[in-house]
Order: C-alpha cells, then sequence, then structure tokens
C-alpha cells in the first residue's frame, strides 16, 4: 500500500515537472526603435500556428504557449512597422522588442488579427488628406492644436491678442473649414468658425487634415477643408503629469488619470494654464494682457466584442468637454470670457441584425461675453448658444461596390444681445434676439472598386456623392435700434450637390502609386452672424447686400509616388505628392469692419476664385531616424477683400531627428505677404492694410527615459528664433520670439 502511494506521488511529481518545462509564459514590452514609444495593436504569433495574441495601448503582451518545440519562430506584424521574426526561446529572455518603421506602409490584408482601422475621413470622397499622429506632437512644445497645425504648408493661423486661433486651409476664410472632434462638427452656429485654442493636445490620438471642398459627409460649407480630431481612447498610463512654462509668465499644468476593466475604459484629464505680458508705452495701471484657461475632459467607453484586441468594434462611449477662456486687456479696456461645454454619447459598430451602424447624439453650448471700451462708448455682446446634434450612418458592402447613407440634424438655439452705448455711431442694427437655426442633412456616396488587370496598377474606383441640405431659420422677439434694416425674421433654404471622383492605385514591393481628380459644388448658407450683421448702409456701393446663399465649385488634380529603398546604407525611402486645385465661387460674402463702428457690415461679390499649387516631398534616412520633408503653396486669390489678411505663398522645411529616446524637429516657415482692405467712413473706397512676408524658425528638443515603471518626458522649444518680431503685437497676429520647458511624468 505505502508503494502503491509512493508511486502515485512520483506520477503527479514527473507530470507537473514536464508541464513546467514544456509550457513557456512571454510576457515583454513592443517599442518603435527609433523613438522607443510604445506600439499598440502588434499581431503577435507563432509562426505555423494559430497561437497568437496583441499588444495593448502600453505595447505590452503576454504569449502562453503550452507545448514548446526547438526552432519555434514568434512574428511579430503591424501596418507601420516592418515584419519582425524571432526565435521563441530567445523571445524569452527578451523585456523589449524593437520593430523597424517602414516607409511604405503593409497592406491590410497582410496583417493578421484586428486592431487596424484606418482614418474616419476616408469613408468621404478620395481627396489629399494629411495625418499628424500623436507621436509627431504629444511631448513638444506646442501649446495648443492650433500651433501644431501651423506647420503644414496648407495652413495659415490667425492668432488674435485674446488667444483666440482661427485656421485657414488653402487661402480661404475660417468659416469655410469644417471642424470635427470624435465625428461631432465643432463649428458655432453663429460665425461657423471654431476657436483651435480649446482643443488639449493631451487628449488627443491624431488629426485628418482634407485639404480641398468636394467632401458631402462634413458639410455643404466646407469650401477649402475638413480637420478631423481623433481622441485618444486607449492610453499607455494609469496617471500622468506635465508642466509647462515659457515667456510672458506663461505655464500651463496637468493631471490625467486612465484605467481599463477589461472591456470598460475611462479617462480623465484635467489642464490649467495662463500667460501674462506688458503692453509698451501705455498708461500706468493698464500695461497687462492676461490669458488664462481651463480644461476638463472625460471619457468613458465600452465595447462589447469580446475581442479584447479591437475595442473600438461595437463601441458605447460617452465623452464630456468643458473649456474655460478668460482674456482681460488694461490697455483697451477689453474683457472675453469663453465657456465651451460638449456632451456626447456614440455607438459604431453592429445593433442586433444591423451591422455597420454609427449613431451620435451630442449636446454643446458655447456662451461668450465680450466688454469693451472705445473712446468714449462701451460695449457689451452675450452669445449663447445650445445645440443639439445627431448624426446617423450606415454603410453596405456589395461585391465591388460600398455604399454610405448618412443623415444628419442640427438644431440650434442662440440667444443674442448686443448693448452700446455713448458711441458716436448711427445707431443700427441687432440689439437683441432669440436666433433658431434647424439645419437636416441627407448624404450619400457610392465607391466603386475596379480591378484593372495590371501588375502595378491594380484599382480603379469610380466614386459619386450626393447630398441634400434643408436649412430653417427665424428670429423670435428682435430688438432692433431706430428700426434698422439687418432683422430677418425668417429663411428657408434647399439646395444639392453633386460630387465625382476618380482614383487610381498602385503598389509594388518598393513602390505606391496614387492619383485621383475630384469635381462638385458646394453650398454655403448665410451664418447667423452674417444674417445679425448690418447691411451696408454706406453710400456708393456697387452691389446691393443679399443673403442668398453662396456657392462653390471646385475642381483638383493631386499624385502621390512613394518608394521604399532596400539596398541603400542611408536612404531609405522618398515621397513626392503635387496638387492642382480651382475654386470658383458666386455670390460670395465680404465681412468687413469701418472705423467708429464697433459691428460689421458686410456686401457681396459677384465672383471670386482661388487656384492654387502644392507640392510636398520627404526623404527617409539612416532607417526612418532622419525625415527631411519640404512644403510649397502658392496661391492665386482673385479679390483680396474677400479673402482677408491670406498668404499667397507658405513655404516650409521640416527636418525630424528621432534616436533612442530622442526627438529633434527644426521647423522653418516662411509666410507671403498678407494684405486686407478696410472700408473708409462714409465711402465706397478701401485703405489697404499691409502685413509682411514672415520668415522665421522653431526648435523643438525632447528626450523620453524609463525608470522602473515610471516614464520621464522633457521638452525644451524655441518659437521664432531668427527674429524678434512684436511690432504685431495689435491683434492681428503675434509674431514675437517665445520659449517653453515642458517636464512631465506618467505611471
Amino acid at each position: 500500500m505505502k508503494i502503491k502511494k509512493l508511486s502515485i506521488i512520483l506520477f503527479y511529481i514527473l507530470f507537473w515537472a514536464n508541464i513546467s518545462v514544456a509550457e513557456i509564459f512571454i510576457y515583454a514590452i513592443v517599442r518603435d526603435i527609433n523613438t522607443h514609444r510604445k506600439i499598440r495593436n502588434v499581431n503577435i504569433f507563432i509562426k505555423g500556428t494559430k497561437v497568437g495574441t496583441t499588444s495593448d495601448a502600453a505595447g505590452r503582451f503576454s504569449l502562453k504557449v503550452a507545448q514548446s518545440t526547438p526552432g519555434q519562430i514568434v512574428v511579430f506584424r503591424h501596418i507601420g512597422y516592418e515584419i519582425y521574426e524571432v526565435p521563441l526561446d530567445s523571445l524569452a529572455t527578451m523585456r523589449y522588442v524593437y520593430l523597424q518603421p517602414r516607409v511604405i506602409p503593409l497592406q491590410p490584408v497582410e496583417v493578421e488579427g484586428a486592431g487596424i482601422q484606418g482614418p474616419e475621413i476616408q469613408k468621404d470622397l478620395p481627396q489629399h488628406v494629411s495625418i499628424i499622429e500623436a507621436k509627431d506632437f504629444e511631448i513638444r512644445g506646442y501649446v495648443d492644436a492650433a500651433d501644431l497645425l501651423r506647420t503644414d504648408h496648407s495652413i495659415q493661423i490667425d492668432e488674435q491678442l485674446s488667444g483666440k486661433k482661427t485656421v485657414s486651409i488653402r487661402g480661404g476664410n475660417p468659416d469655410e473649414v469644417a471642424v470635427m472632434f470624435n465625428g461631432i462638427k465643432m463649428n458655432s452656429s453663429y460665425n461657423n468658425v471654431f476657436d483651435f485654442s480649446l482643443i488639449d493636445l493631451e487628449d488627443v490620438e491624431r488629426f485628418e487634415i482634407i485639404k480641398g471642398s468636394n467632401t458631402a459627409l462634413y458639410g455643404s460649407e466646407t469650401f477649402s477643408g475638413v480637420i478631423n480630431i481623433v481622441p485618444k481612447i486607449e492610453q499607455d498610463y494609469t496617471v500622468r503629469f506635465q508642466q509647462r512654462l515659457g515667456t510672458y509668465r506663461s505655464g500651463n499644468w496637468g493631471l490625467h488619470f486612465y484605467k481599463r476593466l477589461n472591456r470598460l475604459l475611462g479617462s480623465y484629464s484635467f489642464k490649467r494654464g495662463g500667460a501674462e505680458r506688458n503692453f509698451r508705452n501705455a498708461l500706468p495701471g493698464r500695461q497687462k494682457l492676461t490669458n488664462t484657461s481651463l480644461h476638463h475632459t472625460a471619457n468613458l467607453s465600452f465595447s462589447f466584442s469580446r475581442d479584447t484586441r479591437n475595442l473600438r468594434r461595437n463601441l458605447l462611449s460617452a465623452m464630456y468637454l468643458f473649456t474655460d477662456l478668460d482674456y482681460e486687456n488694461q490697455r483697451d479696456s477689453e474683457y472675453l470670457a469663453s465657456f465651451n461645454h460638449l456632451l456626447s454619447l456614440q455607438y459604431a459598430g453592429d445593433l442586433f441584425k444591423i451591422r455597420n451602424l454609427d449613431l451620435s447624439v451630442s449636446l454643446r453650448r458655447l456662451d461668450e461675453t465680450q466688454f469693451l471700451v472705445s473712446g468714449s462708448g462701451l460695449l457689451e455682446r452675450n452669445i449663447d448658444e445650445r445645440t443639439l446634434q445627431i448624426d446617423t450612418e450606415k454603410r453596405f458592402k456589395l461585391n465591388r461596390l460600398d455604399l454610405l447613407f448618412a443623415y444628419q440634424v442640427k438644431i440650434a438655439h442662440l440667444d443674442f444681445v448686443d448693448i452700446r452705448k455713448n458711441f458716436n455711431e448711427e445707431q443700427v442694427g441687432l440689439e437683441s434676439s432669440d436666433l433658431r437655426r434647424n439645419h437636416h442633412g441627407f448624404v450619400s456616396i457610392l465607391k466603386y472598386h475596379g480591378p484593372t488587370g495590371s501588375d502595378f496598377l491594380n484599382s480603379l474606383d469610380l466614386d459619386v456623392s450626393l447630398r441634400h441640405d434643408i436649412v430653417q431659420d427665424e428670429q423670435l422677439n428682435p430688438v432692433s435700434r431706430n428700426g434698422s434694416t439687418g432683422i430677418f425674421n425668417s429663411n428657408d433654404w434647399q439646395d444639392t450637390q453633386v460630387k465625382f471622383a476618380a482614383r487610381l492605385h498602385g503598389q509594388r514591393n518598393d513602390l505606391m502609386f496614387e492619383s485621383y481628380f475630384t469635381y462638385g459644388s458646394n453650398t454655403k448658407f448665410p451664418t447667423l452672424l452674417q444674417q445679425i450683421s448690418i447691411p451696408n448702409v454706406l453710400t456708393g456701393i456697387a452691389n446691393q447686400a443679399n443673403l442668398n446663399p453662396e456657392t462653390s465649385r471646385s475642381l483638383e488634380i493631386s499624385t502621390t509616388v512613394t518608394m521604399e529603398v532596400e539596398d541603400h546604407r542611408s536612404i531609405n525611402g522618398w515621397e513626392i505628392s503635387a496638387s492642382y486645385f480651382q475654386n470658383l465661387y458666386d455670390n460670395k460674402f465680404r465681412i468687413f469692419t469701418v472705423p467708429g463702428f464697433p459691428v460689421p457690415f458686410y456686401d457681396n461679390a459677384p465672383t471670386a476664385r482661388i487656384t492654387g499649387l502644392e507640392g510636398e516631398s520627404n526623404v527617409f534616412l539612416l532607417k526612418k531616424k532622419v525625415t527631411f520633408g519640404v512644403g510649397l503653396s502658392r496661391y492665386f486669390i482673385s479679390d483680396k477683400n474677400v479673402f482677408p489678411f491670406k498668404s499667397d505663398f507658405k513655404g516650409t522645411l521640416n527636418l525630424n531627428i528621432d534616436h533612442a529616446g530622442y526627438a529633434l524637429q527644426i521647423f522653418l516657415f516662411k509666410e507671403g505677404e498678407q494684405v486686407a482692405l478696410v472700408r473708409k467712413a462714409n465711402s465706397s473706397t478701401f485703405d489697404e492694410i499691409p502685413l509682411r512676408a514672415y520668415t522665421n524658425l522653431d526648435v523643438h528638443l525632447s528626450k523620453r527615459f524609463e525608470i522602473s515603471k515610471i516614464k520621464l518626458f522633457a521638452n525644451v522649444s524655441g518659437r521664432n528664433l531668427l527674429r524678434d518680431d512684436d511690432t504685431e503685437l495689435s491683434g492681428l497676429t503675434i509674431r514675437d520670439r517665445r520659449f517653453y520647458m515642458t517636464v512631465g511624468a506618467q505611471y
């Protein structure tokens, strides 16, 4: 009996000893070999088997191998990196796995597993799209989103003393750019403009920029482009802190939290900042200009998909965004307070038997208070905007056809109050009103994917889109000054736009080619600002002001060629793109001011035109540690009064160096002369105000390093280093030299 018990015990000891020898448990972290950033959504599997896993947001993965055999190979695949293979026994001793970035991304079908998601903006017609990833800005000295977007050769930033920053694309006006945040349109119903200083870069995963007007999904008024801001859902930390200090006693600090419980993800961010500067030659006690900001962002997401490798599938997410910006100018007795609230609920995925469905509901409130003193006059203005927005999208895939249908509704209420006292002006315009706008949009997009039979030029896509808009405006309880014009009780507009596109795509292992042609029409309905502004009451005007919608016709031809070089010691590849476009406008609104009048006027230009040429090239060197880029834009603008202070030329030089966690960016840029025309009082003539051409240099130096589970980072940035030009401290733009230092840690 004792012998039998001893035999059983010995059998179990040998059995578990054998299991412990055969079973291998591997834990490691996947990194970019140049930047040392963690890489998520890397597909990791044992070659020739179905055993595999995926790296998480922090680059971590665990791989359990029940039966280890000699010669087993582990494969690492990611769309943006070279395929990496390593013996299983070698991987067991590695803490980090470093992947080499690719010049030409892998095709999604080459990457096994889920988790690879293309830009949302690709759902629309093909156009020139620029992507700015978080790795290009997250620890560099960009104060806000506008500072970052300024590095693109097609984008111009208008920065005011109040800290408000608006974006123009391809020489157009800020109200011609659609701004999306997590799929929600952020443009104000008041003037169709968005202030990019409201966006905290710490919460952004990437920027997707459409350069062109032939988009159907993002609104009819996108005459010059779309900027889609994609927020981060997954983070690579539990808690993160950063502090920035800089010129003008500026600084901000932020605290961020993130937690994942299986398929439930939650995050919260808090950021507070400000700046203070003194005007030269101002009266004692009236020198200071101060800006303060406060940001709150909260996200909660739950994935109904049991595949934890792709948490974006069947995802229900809620988001809250709050921003408070305050500006006080003692010299000019100006004060501005702006509150922005956004609450959204979104679902993307399958709903019961309905597949590929996107739903979103959002509530947005923008409350802005303006106060200024001009001479003996005083202006107090309050704009309280509340917007309900509902968007629905349904996608179908039928063989070579992709179909998308969307319905968008936006209901906006705007309480407007404008109190003016003691101005030496004609008392005209709207004093107060309750303005309402209902906007319904119906969208259909058809994409046909056709093979060409060629070994290289392998696909020809033909796309067509149809958009129909219904806009209804009304003003309730309007109060006017002296029975003046400019009060419109109701408006009812409808319009349909059709767009066409053809795209030719080809790819071999070392070369990728893409070319497209687009043509279409757009309609921009008068904003509520234009409806409550004063039609031109000055004498001598040639064109009678009207509130008919603006229309545009646009054409664009673009080509991109990318080459990957495998055998050269220094050069890894290059990319060249070129675009030609033409935008023709009818009944274009011209907003202008007159000295002594604190409110805008408008009239209409019968026709206007912008024609442009853009080119960009990038060279990738030393295993993609070094990227050198050149961007050029040249625009031919028919009427400077229609597009005030828009540069007709911009050139950029970008040098990026990433090595072992160090990052250096050198950005040299030149903007051409900017001109605006200001109407003379009681006259139909204009005075020309030039803003001279401008060349300068920015430098950013960053370093990442880790101590156990704590990651530290630091950045030093210098802006406008070539010359200190503070003569523009008048509200048009700020071109003075600035320095920033940022430090932070995360766990």
